[in-house]
């Protein structure tokens, strides 16, 4: 009876060691979580610090996750047939040459050249600006370009002339470059007409971005650009 007392009491001791130690491993596991958890919530929370509540800036896609560095504008052209905008950030605040540049009213233009304090921005009041984009209703893809003219103004090419398409539709960012966010908003179908010799619609949109009027902007960080950028030039170089 002893024996069978004392092999009882073991077992139950090997039970209990076993439980705790599930328990402890489980703990650990639980603890992980919860800081994972833990840092999502912060990182949630400083992004909402860093930026204005009307921003509806996405922080990622299914490709991609985006960071955005706040910036003024310093100084600003739209007068000429290429235009730029100068930034008080440069590359010590980690901007790169290449990197796409918005407003909470939707796209401005794309970093040309980066100093260690400011950076100059190409904006889409230039001819040789050309970003790709999307007529949200039909998913159709074009390209945004600006023909000179009025800075009101800027065109859509590209876009089928079988589309059913119809005045103040939203031309949005096609989202397929590493350089733009992809649902940011461009502009308002503005007027639009078949074009007689080709199988597309001779577009304008009205941009939702008054260049002219902008003091503040975010430049766009996607942590991946660099990746996949080196993997596409490969095709180029085949």
């Amino acid at each position: 009876m002893t024996f069978l007392n004392t092999s009882n009491n073991l077992a139950g001791k090997v039970v209990g060691f076993a439980n705790s130690f599930y328990t402890f491993i489980n703990l650990g596991n639980t603890n992980r979580v919860l800081t994972e958890e833990n840092t999502r919530l912060k990182k949630r929370i400083q992004y909402r610090n860093t930026y204005p509540a009307d921003t509806a800036l996405p922080e990622q896609s299914e490709s991609y996750s985006f960071e955005y560095i706040p910036a003024k504008i310093v100084n600003n052209s739209i007068s000429k047939s290429i235009n730029y905008i100068t930034l008080n950030k440069g590359s010590k605040d980690g901007i790169q040459k290449g990197w796409g540049v918005v407003s909470s009213n939707g796209v401005v233009g794309i970093v040309t050249n980066v100093s260690e304090n400011f950076s100059l921005v190409m904006s889409v009041l230039s001819v040789k600006m050309l970003v790709s984009v999307r007529h949200k209703k039909t998913n159709a893809l074009g390209n945004l370009s600006w023909n000179g003219k009025s800075p009101a103004l800027l065109q859509i090419q590209n876009i089928s002339k079988t589309l059913p398409v119809k005045k103040n539709d939203t031309i949005v960012t096609a989202g397929f470059s590493s350089i733009f966010p992809p649902d940011i908003i461009v502009g308002k179908v503005k007027r639009f007409s078949p074009d007689e010799s080709s199988s597309f619609y001779e577009m304008d949109i009205e941009p939702t971005n008054a260049i002219s009027r902008l003091s503040y902007v975010y430049v766009v960080k996607n942590s991946k650009k660099k990746e996949i950028d080196a993997l596409e030039s490969t095709a180029l170089n085949e």
